[in-house]
C-alpha cells in the first residue's frame, strides 16, 4: 500500500520543509519519526481509497499488484484494520515530534476520510478533488518536515508551498486521463469527465503558469537554479502541447508521465541546492550542481519514451460496470 513513486514525492516535500529552514545541517531523530508518521498517513489514505473505489480499480487496474483488493490478496476488513492501526501509529509519532506535526497528521487523517469515504467523497467532486490532493501531497508533508526541523512558518516557505500546491493541483487533474474509462463506467465525476479534455488542459496550463510565477518569487533571483528550473517548465509546457494534440490514450499517458518527471526535477534540484547550501557549499558549487542535475534530467527526458500500459477501453468499461449496476 506504500506506493513508492508517491511516497518518494511525499518525502521530497517533507525534506523541502526542513531544508528551507536550514534544518538539513544535522541529522535529527525527528526526521525519522516525522517521515514514518507521514508514510503511515499515506498508507491510511491508499487503504481507504482502495476500499471505496474497489469496483473502479478492478476495471482500471486489473493486474496491479499494489491493489490487494483487486488481486484478492486482502479483504476490505483487513485494509480497514491496518488503516486504523497506522492512524494511531502516525498520531503517536507526530505527538513525539511536536504540536505542529501532530496538527498536520490530524488534518491529514481527516482529509483521508473525507476524500474517499461517503458522504462527502471529495474524490468524485470535480472542483474539489485536485485542490484537496495538492494540500495533502504538498502542504501537509511540508508542515511535518518543518515541524521535524524545529522551524516556524515564514513568508518564503508560504510562497514555496503555494507554488507547489498550484502546480500539483494541475498535475492531479491529469491523473484522471489514466482512469477515464472506469470512472465514466461507474459514474465517478472527475474534472475531466465533467468539463472535457479542452477545459482540463487549459486549467492545467493556467496552473503551470501561476505555479511557475509563484515559484520565481521563492527561488534565488541571481542563481543558475532559476534558469535550470525554467528549462524544466519549458519541457512541461511542451508535454502539455503534445497531450493536447494526442488522439490516443496511450500517447496521452506518455506525455503526462514525461511532464510529471520534469515536475519532479523542479523539486529534487531545488532540494539538492538547499542541501548544499546548508552544508556550507559555495555559490559556484551549488551552480555546478544545478547544471549537472539539469543535464541528467534532460538526458533522461530526451531518451525514447517507453510504451504506456493499455488502459481500460470504453467497451470493456461498460461491460465491467454492468454487473455492479445490476447488483
Amino acid at each position: 500500500m506504500l506506493r513508492y513513486r508517491a511516497a518518494a514525492l511525499l518525502i521530497g516535500f517533507f525534506l523541502l520543509g526542513a531544508a528551507l529552514h536550514g534544518g538539513l545541517q544535522s541529522l535529527r531523530w525527528q526526521y525519522a519519526a516525522g517521515s514514518l508518521a507521514l508514510l503511515a498517513c499515506y498508507i491510511v489514505a491508499t487503504s481507504l481509497n482502495d476500499i471505496y473505489d474497489v469496483e473502479v480499480d478492478r476495471l482500471n487496474h486489473p493486474a496491479a499488484k499494489e491493489r490487494p483488493l483487486v488481486t484478492g490478496a486482502a479483504t476490505p476488513e483487513q485494509l480497514a484494520l491496518m488503516a486504523a492501526i497506522l492512524a494511531a501509529v502516525s498520531l503517536g509519532l507526530a505527538f513525539w515530534v511536536g504540536p505542529l506535526a501532530l496538527l498536520a497528521v490530524l488534518i491529514s487523517l481527516v482529509v483521508n476520510v473525507v476524500y474517499s469515504a461517503p458522504p462527502l467523497r471529495l474524490c468524485a467532486r470535480p472542483l474539489y478533488a485536485a485542490p484537496v490532493l495538492a494540500f495533502a501531497y504538498v502542504a501537509l508533508p511540508y508542515g511535518i518536515g518543518l515541524a521535524s526541523a524545529g522551524g516556524s512558518v515564514t513568508a518564503l516557505g508560504a510562497r514555496a508551498v503555494a507554488a507547489f500546491m498550484v502546480l500539483f493541483a494541475g498535475r492531479m487533474l491529469l491523473k484522471d486521463f489514466r482512469d477515464r474509462a472506469g470512472d465514466a463506467a461507474f459514474g465517478k465525476r472527475t474534472f475531466l469527465l465533467a468539463y472535457g479534455k479542452r477545459a482540463t488542459l487549459l486549467t492545467v496550463f493556467l496552473c503551470v503558469i501561476a505555479g511557475d510565477a509563484l515559484l520565481l518569487t521563492a527561488l534565488p533571483a541571481s542563481s543558475p537554479l532559476l534558469i535550470v528550473t525554467e528549462t524544466y517548465f519549458a519541457a512541461i509546457a511542451y508535454e502539455l502541447y503534445r497531450l493536447w494534440r494526442a488522439k490516443e490514450n496511450a500517447a496521452e499517458l506518455v506525455a503526462i508521465a514525461r511532464g510529471a518527471r520534469m515536475g519532479n526535477a523542479v523539486v529534487l534540484t531545488w532540494l539538492g541546492y538547499l542541501s548544499l547550501e546548508a552544508a556550507g557549499g559555495a555559490e559556484s558549487e551549488r551552480a555546478v550542481f544545478a547544471v549537472v542535475m539539469a543535464a541528467m534530467f534532460w538526458f533522461a527526458y530526451l531518451l525514447p519514451a517507453p510504451a504506456a500500459a493499455s488502459p481500460a477501453t470504453p467497451a470493456r468499461a461498460a461491460a465491467a460496470a454492468e454487473p455492479a449496476r445490476a447488483s
